[in-house]
């Protein structure tokens, strides 16, 4: 199973995966093609990008299909599932404040070689979305206890060759990882959350328009999900005093939280008309 990962611009599958995670990642109900068509249609997907995505994801082990043609079906796969629910926790736990740290990392280290490029790649890019962070090639930190996402993940590659403890802060003697993967997280943050002041602005409109509270908030869970592959996720007491991860966070909360029910009304009405065996399926999102 391998994830679409967050590209600049539009990224079909990454957007699609963020649409259909939102309500249907709980459930192993079949949902017509039709409807995600129309769906993902509401979040700017053209129909020829929705089909070629849907069946690129069937290939990557993310979803699977059921029949073909105008009767074909889609869910996610049960290891699809299983990996949505916790990196659902994952993504709205990323920056939030109230999570302490216990002054310790967890360390990765690893060989991989060659020939097995892919793998390698593969394997650091998992690491990295776990919130690792390099501080040699093949020596990686994580501020959080990640020894079991770690040992899953090498099962899953077939990576035998690596380490995975946990160490007190003191122990890295100033070698701690990069706190800033990448120089324009500041400017990206910032427009994130200008952009989602400007979606509560039209959500406090009266009669707000579900479908517009469901693009919305497709969008601004797509767009934050992304943060996480570029910000290690320090702890805010390593980060610069200034570092607009919080205020960015707080903005993605408050759409998160305003779209909710306008949202849900939204997928109802459309699985009532077109697939009504899919509603009990349909789960309200949780809201951190």
């Amino acid at each position: 199973m391998d994830f679409p990962r967050p590209q600049k611009g539009n990224a079909s599958q990454h957007l699609l995966v963020t649409m259909l995670a939102e309500f249907w990642r709980k459930t192993d109900l079949w949902l017509p093609a039709r409807v995600v068509v129309r769906l993902a249609e509401d979040v700017g997907l053209s129909r020829p990008a929705v089909t070629t995505a849907l069946s690129r994801l069937a290939a990557r082990g993310v979803l699977e299909n059921d029949g073909g043609g105008r009767a074909s079906r889609y869910r996610f796969t049960a290891a699809a599932r299983d990996r949505l629910v916790v990196g659902h926790k994952q993504i709205t736990e990323f920056g939030d404040p109230s999570v302490d740290w216990d002054r310790h990392w967890t360390a990765v280290a690893f060989s991989i070689p060659e020939t097995d490029r892919d793998i390698r790649e593969a394997f650091r890019a998992r690491l990295k979305w776990l919130g690792f962070a390099p501080v040699y090639g093949a020596l990686w930190f994580s501020p959080r206890d990640r020894v079991a996402q770690v040992t899953e993940t090498a099962e899953g590659y077939g990576v035998d060759d690596f380490m995975a403890f946990r160490l007190e802060d003191t122990a890295l003697q100033g070698r701690r990882p990069a706190v800033i993967n990448s120089q324009d997280l500041p400017e990206r943050y910032a427009a994130f959350a200008q952009k989602n002041e400007s979606r509560l602005e039209r959500l406090r409109q009266p009669g707000a328009d579900p479908r517009e509270a469901f693009r919305m908030r497709i969008e601004t869970m797509d767009e934050w999900r992304a943060f996480p592959w570029d910000d290690a996720g320090m702890p805010y007491e390593l980060l610069p005093a200034d570092w607009p991860l919080r205020p960015a966070r707080s903005t993605f909360i408050d759409v998160y939280r305003a779209t909710a029910e306008g949202a849900l009304q939204y997928i109802h009405g459309v699985l009532t008309e077109s697939a009504p065996e899919a509603i009990p399926g349909t789960r309200l999102p949780e809201i951190p």
